[in-house]
């Protein structure tokens, strides 16, 4: 495994599932070049006053969480944004083309299915996750359940640049195929937007203490598998536009600089 890359400064990680999702944002980088991290291809380069790098991870949890903890080995970045597309839950009154933030993000999918139906993971009673070495119990910030809180002081400064909404995302390794089923799990769990990977990235980031926020737009409801009814490029626009406004007005906010230095000072993959 290589060393870190060498930086400028602290950079704001932004990843996705696919390439396409983060393309139209690569564009919009400036002095952008290709960095080999042994995962995918990144690529870095300044963006309104910050050093980006971007990265596509690979599709659902297992891809994101492996990818995303090398990336973030790679590269060091004082924040994450994930961005992308999702489904909106029959419910949560989104429409396609509309963009969101999350506040947290629930897998949704991690209980226990058996004849009796679908029971949630807590009945068990096992911890999961296990502490770290020296330590007799995981901290308390270390995702305690399956509802993974965002970063709060993140993703509220990039709510502020961009005037976005928030909500609560949920994320499963097998999309909601059925409309119904999807309106129920919107009543049951209070979920907004269905996605693979947002709770796989969100526990990763937690685990090694660098602020997240995600940030997707609607290409479709949630159960409705006529493709036809789909509008993927466009919600790929619409999430690229709600990133570069957010992105937008970080650089010079007081709170950007607190993130960089609490993220570094707290490094602890240090020497990792």
């Amino acid at each position: 495994m290589s060393g870190p890359t060498p930086t400028r400064a602290r950079p704001v990680l932004v990843v996705a599932a696919t390439a396409l999702e983060l393309a139209p944002l690569v564009e919009r980088l400036c002095g952008a070049k290709t960095v080999d991290t042994g995962w995918t291809e990144a690529v870095r380069g300044r963006f309104a006053g910050l050093d980006v790098v971007a990265q596509a991870l690979g599709v659902g949890k297992a891809r994101t969480a492996a990818g995303l903890a090398w990336s973030v080995r790679s590269h060091r970045p004082a924040a994450i944004l994930q961005v992308g597309v999702g489904g909106a839950y029959l419910g949560s009154f989104l429409s396609i083309g509309l963009a969101m933030l999350a506040d947290a993000d629930l897998e949704l999918d991690l209980g226990i299915a058996g004849d009796a139906g679908w029971a949630d993971f807590d009945g068990l009673r096992v911890p999961l996750l296990p502490p770290r070495s020296g330590e007799r119990t995981a901290p308390a910030s270390a995702v305690p359940d399956r509802a993974v809180p965002t970063d709060a002081r993140w993703t509220g400064l990039l709510a502020s640049a961009s005037g976005l909404p928030r909500g609560r995302f949920a994320t499963l390794d097998a999309v909601t195929a059925d409309v119904e089923r999807g309106a129920a799990l919107q009543r049951h769990f209070d979920v907004s937007i269905e996605s693979m990977e947002g709770a796989a990235a969100a526990a990763v980031a937690v685990r090694l203490g660098v602020p997240f926020a995600e940030l997707r737009a609607v290409s479709n409801v949630v159960g409705e598998r006529d493709r036809a009814r789909w509008d993927l490029r466009g919600a790929v626009r619409t999430a690229t536009d709600a990133a570069a406004a957010a992105l937008g007005g970080v650089a010079d906010h007081a709170t950007w600089g607190e993130i960089v230095r609490d993220t570094t000072e707290n490094d602890f993959m240090t020497g990792w």
